[in-house]
């Protein structure tokens, strides 16, 4: 039989844009760390996901007796990683007759305690099973010699949970040595911590507990950072474990007020130019690395334009205005593309999508089934067009112009015109609605304050603040939304509320046992998976990190 030919639907990547991609790839610093303490898991109904780690009556994985069929331990690493393990393990006899058949290891690595004290079956997610984090093994030959076992697989986790499936009633399994290897672009120290005493955050009169957990939850953004951080900015090292632009700005952002990283980003940025989505030059939602670069099979349009922002971003950060001249068309040319939905009336029509993911359409946003999303997209178009012309600027080039209705028109102009439509159509003269049934949203009037589209600051607090506080309104379920949402607090001049919202949603992650922050989370409803399943999503997720860079913005550091 011949074998089977693929073809891609997608152009082929520009050579040379990704030579320079391939070029900025990092090496990653690999860290042992060892997993000795053995802990048992108990159902907890004070936890908002359900579950406790307390020591094991044997604490020390080097003292477990051995470990027969049915048998198993749970270890704790005591802090999230992305990486591999390794162990070692010997077959000895209950007697004197050595071992006489396989072992069959089961392992499972857990980000949260959930991953290891619950089933995986039945599995009711529309994502792919295989990305659950479990593997089988097998030893052939167990020897009263300990053996080292290398799982050649990346799994993200704080617990491994080890379970002997079978062996023979001969004989036990002795483990011990347990490494986990942690694999990360970024630096293993820590930036420096929060401080508390500089007048900016003296005035916002933190509690001592508040302190408190703003230092965890700044710890933790940091660990969720570092650990996508690899050869690409990945979205989630459990799942996907590739590159999306919308979570690549917010870690870009997050890096450069932490890590400081330029490379990484950079990388990004021609990696994502390299592989357009068609051959009109829209940008891919996301892009593979393995087992060589290629475009994803989607295209978002927020995060198309969001590009933008993430090469200005960049050029501010670094002064690399040779890597802004380079990719500013490829940028300029979202715009064009995106304008093809731009109405007579100067309104952006979001169209129905055709699946939950949208298909070619997809307008993201969040992960809100219920959102009506023309009010924040036309507001991110306006907030995109904004960056559009200071890169220009920034890079000395005239102003850009976007083709609208067939007629070029400059991005500024036109920016000003979007602006007066969306406040004609969604602004009721306190806060801004969306769609036909006016639904009020969180993400309605972040972005409309992010894109300047109030008039004042008094403005842009009444409108967040009737978003915010109105029951009934749609909020956010994801990180990346709460980040904008926290974003125009403080833009808005509310820094009191973007603290304690921080304070509140990534505080509640840390107080449910997370180590680093998750995909998704809505803290009244702990168990909200938009997969169908709660073991699909990713519990360290990039477009989580941000605390890191909310809380130095508002200097306390």
């Amino acid at each position: 039989m011949s074998p089977v030919t693929f073809t891609s639907a997608f152009p082929e990547p520009d050579a040379r844009l990704l030579a320079v991609a391939e070029s900025l790839k990092p090496e990653l610093t690999r860290t042992r760390l060892p997993l000795r303490n053995v802990v048992e898991v108990e159902r907890d109904e004070s936890s908002l996901l359900g579950w406790k780690a307390v020591p094991a009556a044997i604490p020390v994985v080097e003292d477990l007796p051995l470990l027969d069929s049915g048998k198993s331990c749970v270890l704790d690493l005591g802090e999230h990683v992305a990486g591999y393990l390794q162990f070692d393990v010997a077959g000895l006899p209950f007697e004197k007759e050595p071992a006489d058949a396989p072992a069959r290891i089961k392992l499972t690595f857990g980000e949260v305690l959930n991953d290891i004290a619950e089933p995986f079956e039945p599995y009711n997610g529309f994502l792919a099973k295989s990305w659950l984090p479990e593997e089988t093994v097998v030893l052939q030959r167990p020897h009263y010699k300990p053996v080292t076992m290398r799982i050649t697989n990346r799994y993200a986790f704080r617990f491994v949970k080890i379970e002997v499936i079978a062996t023979s009633i001969r004989y036990g399994l002795q483990f011990s040595n347990v490494i986990a290897t942690a694999v990360s672009s970024a630096p293993r120290q820590n930036p420096p911590e929060l401080t508390f005493s500089g007048p900016e955050a003296t005035s916002l009169k933190l509690s001592s507990e508040d302190k408190a957990m703003l230092l965890k939850i700044d710890a933790a953004a940091h660990t969720t950072l570092r650990n996508c951080m690899q050869t690409t900015y990945e979205d989630g090292p459990r799942r996907d474990q590739r590159l999306w632009i919308g979570d690549l700005r917010l870690q870009a952002l997050a890096s450069y007020a932490t890590f400081g990283d330029r490379d990484l980003v950079k990388r990004c940025l021609y990696l994502f130019a390299a592989m357009p989505f068609n051959d009109e030059g829209l940008l891919c939602a996301c892009a593979y690395e393995e087992p060589e670069p290629h475009t994803g099979g989607n295209s978002i349009v927020d995060y198309a334009l969001l590009y933008t922002n993430c090469l200005l971003d960049y050029v501010n950060f670094t002064g690399d205005k040779a890597t802004g001249d380079e990719l500013f068309d490829i940028a300029r040319k979202q715009f064009d593309l995106a304008a093809r939905r731009i109405g007579d009336d100067m309104l952006y029509v979001v169209p129905v999508p055709k699946s939950l993911l949208g298909g070619e359409e997809w307008h993201f946003v969040d992960w809100q089934e219920s959102l009506e999303k023309s009010t924040a997209i036309q507001c991110i178009f306006i907030f995109c067009l904004r960056a559009l012309v200071d890169l220009a600027k920034v890079l000395g080039k005239p102003e850009p112009t976007v083709i609208v209705a067939g007629k070029p028109v400059p991005a500024a102009k036109l920016a000003d015109q979007l602006r007066r439509a969306i406040r004609s159509a969604a602004f009721d003269g306190v806060k801004f609605l969306s769609g036909p049934d006016k639904q009020l949203s969180w993400a309605s009037n972040a972005w409309a304050v992010l894109a300047g589209v109030t008039d004042s600051q008094d403005e842009a607090q009444k409108a967040l603040l009737a978003a915010y506080e109105t029951e009934g309104a749609v909020g956010g379920n994801t990180p990346y939304l709460h980040h904008y949402l926290c974003e125009a607090f403080i833009k808005a001049g509310l820094r009191e509320k973007a603290v304690e919202h921080i304070l509140h949603y990534w505080g509640s992650m840390i107080k449910a046992g997370g180590s680093s922050f998750f995909e998704c989370w809505v803290p009244s409803q702990p168990r909200f998976s938009p997969y169908g399943a709660f073991a699909s999503q990713s519990f360290c997720h990039a477009w989580s990190c941000t605390p890191s860079l909310l809380l130095r913005s508002m200097g306390l550091a």
